[in-house]
């Protein structure tokens, strides 16, 4: 049972939930592999300002890359932990994609 995560209202410490999301990310071109590479760097390193221990992996389709991200949200809360993690993986590639391939994107969430 020590397993268990405790809260303890004094310290602010409490359970956390890891979020794995699916999502298809819709260039008007396909990436270049730099650029695919890049982009993913870019979204880690701002996922990781805002969630604990993110991950993220792509594989290519015919229609655009498909992504999926795991990252842990500070909240023992499920409704705010998925809220929180779809704001950040938006934020993250809406900043990276252009920033990176100077182009528009669509992210389109995918059913997990």
């Amino acid at each position: 049972m020590d397993d268990l995560p405790v809260f303890d209202a004094k310290e602010g410490v409490g359970a956390m939930l890891t979020i794995d999301a699916s999502a298809l990310l819709v260039p008007p071109r396909p990436f270049t592999d730099d650029e695919l590479t890049e982009v993913i760097a870019v979204v880690i390193d701002d996922l990781d300002a805002r969630v604990i221990d993110p991950s993220v992996s792509t594989s290519r389709s015919d229609s655009g890359v498909r992504v999926e991200v795991s990252m842990t949200i500070d909240t023992d809360n499920p409704w705010v932990a998925q809220s929180e993690a779809l704001a950040a993986m938006r934020d993250a590639f809406d900043a990276a994609v252009p920033a990176v391939a100077g182009m528009t994107h669509e992210l389109v969430l995918q059913e997990a």
